[in-house]
């Protein structure tokens, strides 16, 4: 299988779930884009409600201003977000109220190539300028990537640009000769690529032209957007939202990208690679970095002896490469400075001196003016609840490892004295030191309601990048139709339907002073349900009120005096009688 299509299964076919959602919407709206430009080209008036039969909008008094906000304004209309380019309420209707802007717009629609994008494009820019409106580029390739399926639903410019120069760096795409090309000339080389390189598999069925696209936008967001600039996370968010489990499933994502680049010829799987560990209110600095701990000698006695911790042991198997390449004799420890631009080029010629069994892939293998950084193996190092321990404790001195990385950031440890070339990580100047090796990911859960989030003090905080994770309804709906409904037998009764009770019930939380978004009900409450499969939605959401939700909201309204007038206001909006 292509490297291309590996990444397509790593990234859409792993995770359907995840796009499911995004996908039924991309192709609903384009559908009815489509059916516009027929109506069109048949002579009808876009102003007129004949040009919205069979349509999502043929049952609105005036389709016209509906379909228009949702192609222009929305902050979603299916094909993207809007980000930060908002045509606001009181310029949408400015806008569709310009005849020479909506003359330009019905001729993209009909007519969505390279020219009408460019006059769209200088309409839209004269009619914001009347308007003194935002100039909004991305709002502009959003309407033709709604016309067209030459372009992908990337519309954001700058990410756009980021995946194509990844594609064409990486060989996948060539260059386009022309200096002027612009992100519709590189959109429709892309899409040409995807199309013959999936010909296969549209042919069958097996994917479509709007998987591709949003294809695209999944090498944006983690491929051509590196998870090395990623590599302290924490994943937060209210319980139940699953992030212990995108941790694990976004590490594997990682090392299968890894592996498909260069780690075929190893041995290396995800699980020899990643270390998950839960923290807890005892867990200490002796447990996670190093400490004296009673050892049984030969005589049966006990022994204090240095014992390393869990991190730190998997920093001492992450970093044999950079140990290896400060060791080179002269030139090591300047090429060890040099470690995150280092070319495996640039190491031939002390090939002698990294004969080790974990270089001969990365010679074999990996071309040559791939980065070192690039080819080593990715570990992983996922903490759950790491709130819960007294992290200046656990912690300690690795404050500055966690900002510095690398030989250059070596430090000597609170046992530095104790160490042994066994427990000791790299030996500088007759001491042996201790580094987080670059190739180490450190990835923290938790749940934004514990009293123990006060444990991460500014400077934690700030050596760590922050991804808030939220209850996924796309997720659970997904979920719910693959394992129970298209089941012999459960059609006449779907679990689907929880999915939309599950997001009444958070809408309502979200709107009560005294909880908020941090007190949602996460989705993972009602995935793996264990109730016999006879039972009727009705009777499912009547147990898991009972059993999950009704108690977890009473604990979190205890001592709060309004448990009594809310629990009721939830039940409701969960749809529970």
């Amino acid at each position: 299988m292509s490297r291309i299509k590996n990444l397509y299964t790593y990234l859409i076919t792993n995770r359907r779930a995840e796009v499911d959602g995004w996908l039924a919407d991309y192709i609903a709206f384009t559908s009815d884009v489509d059916k516009v430009r027929a109506a069109l080209k048949e002579g009808k008036d876009i102003q007129s409600k004949a040009a919205y039969e069979a349509t999502s909008f043929q049952a609105e008094n005036d389709p016209w201003p509906a379909f228009a906000k949702q192609l222009l304004a929305d902050v979603n209309n299916g094909i993207s977000s809007c980000g930060q380019s908002i045509l606001s309420k009181e310029n949408l209707p400015r806008f569709i109220g310009e005849q020479d802007f909506v003359n330009t717009l019905i001729e993209l629609i009909k007519q969505p190539d390279k020219d009408n994008f460019v006059k769209f494009g200088e309409a839209w820019e004269h009619t914001r300028q009347k308007f003194n409106a935002n100039r909004n580029p991305l709002l502009v390739n959003r309407t033709v990537a709604a016309c067209t399926m030459n372009v992908t639903s990337t519309v954001n410019g700058a990410a756009f640009e980021s995946v194509y120069w990844w594609l064409v760096r990486e060989g996948f795409i060539p260059q386009l000769p022309d200096v002027e090309a612009d992100w519709y000339d590189k959109n429709v080389q892309l899409m040409t690529y995807l199309r013959e390189s999936f010909a296969e598999e549209l042919r069958k069925g097996e994917t479509n032209e709007h998987l591709l696209s949003i294809f695209v936008w999944c090498l944006y967001e983690n491929i051509s957007n590196p998870f090395t600039l990623k590599k302290q996370v924490i994943k937060y968010g209210a319980p139940g939202t699953g992030k212990t489990y995108t941790a694990k499933r976004d590490t594997g994502l990682l090392f299968d990208i890894w592996r498909e680049e260069f780690g075929a010829n190893t041995n290396y799987t995800h699980d020899t690679q990643c270390e998950v560990v839960q923290f807890h209110p005892s867990f200490g600095y002796e447990d996670f970095m190093e400490g004296l701990r009673p050892i049984l000698d030969q005589d049966g006695k006990a022994q204090l002896t240095l014992q390393n911790g869990v991190f730190k042991r998997i920093c001492q198997r992450a970093a044999v490469w950079e140990k290896d390449v400060y060791s080179i004799p002269k030139h090591g420890p300047n090429l060890a400075k040099e470690w995150e631009s280092l070319r495996i080029r640039d190491l031939l010629p002390h090939k002698a001196n990294l004969a080790g069994e974990h270089w001969r892939y990365l010679f074999a293998h990996a071309h040559q003016d791939k980065k070192v950084a690039d080819a080593v193996p990715p570990f992983f190092f996922i903490v759950d609840e790491i709130n819960r321990a007294e992290l200046s404790r656990v912690l300690g001195e690795l404050m500055i490892c966690l900002e510095y990385r690398g030989v250059e950031g070596a430090i000597s440890t609170q046992y530095a004295a104790l160490n042994t070339a066994e427990t000791g990580l790299v030996s500088i100047g007759g001491t042996y030191k201790f580094f987080i090796p670059h190739n180490v990911y450190i990835i923290g859960t938790m749940n934004t309601i514990d009293r123990s989030v006060e444990s991460f003090d500014l400077a934690l905080r700030r050596r760590f990048r922050w991804e808030r994770i939220d209850p996924n309804i796309v997720a659970l709906r997904y979920h719910l139709k693959q394992h129970h409904d298209v089941k012999p037998g459960n059609a006449s009764r779907p679990w689907v339907g929880l999915a939309d009770d599950l997001a009444a019930l958070n809408q309502r939380i979200r709107a009560t002073d005294i909880l908020g978004a941090d007190y949602e009900i996460g989705h993972a409450y009602l995935m793996k349900l264990r109730y016999p499969e006879t039972l009727t939605k009705t009777e499912v959401r009547e147990k898991v009120w009972e059993d999950a939700i009704k108690p977890l909201l009473e604990e979190y309204l205890r001592g709060s005096g309004r448990s009594e007038t809310l629990i009721p206001e939830f039940q409701k909006a969960f749809s529970v009688t």
